[in-house]
């Protein structure tokens, strides 16, 4: 279940951010996937609740959250 974002779809380029997080530690935003994505694509994971964020600036670090994967995991 998504929760409260259910009529959310995921796109391809978010599904991207969130397959690389699935892991679930903390990864710094400095790593090559994360530089990929745009800082607006990152804001709407987190303002969507599909990702936690931590730090600021370069020291930044995201991981997926359990309503994260619930959208990765929801057909496309």
């Amino acid at each position: 279940m998504i929760g409260k974002n259910a009529n959310r779809r995921v796109l391809a380029s978010q599904r991207q951010v969130m397959h690389y997080l699935r892991s679930g530690r903390l990864e710094y935003c400095g790593q090559a996937t994360c530089r990929r994505a745009t800082t607006g694509a990152l804001s709407r994971l987190a303002d969507y609740g599909w990702i936690e964020r931590r730090g600021g600036g370069q020291r930044s670090e995201i991981k997926l959250t359990a309503a994260g994967l619930a959208a990765l995991q929801a057909p496309i």
